[in-house]
């Protein structure tokens, strides 16, 4: 039985299936540094309402994943 590796998707969607808001760096960690093509294909491919905001002086972005 082989050992596969989730996709940056489908970590993106565990991490934002609270629903909560989460910074790009906390996405970054878990996701991966690259993590904006993830938000990409989930919008895109998989029609997942994936919510950006900016936040604070810097203007980091947040993400969340919006409850349907």
């Amino acid at each position: 039985m082989r050992n596969r590796k989730k996709t940056k998707v489908k970590l993106l969607l565990e991490v934002l299936s609270d629903g909560q808001w989460h910074l790009g760096d906390e996405l970054a960690t878990k996701v991966g540094h690259r993590f904006g093509d993830a938000v990409d294909k989930a919008r895109d491919k998989q029609n997942q309402p994936i919510e950006t905001d900016r936040v604070g002086v810097g203007q980091k972005h947040k993400y969340r994943l919006l409850n349907v």
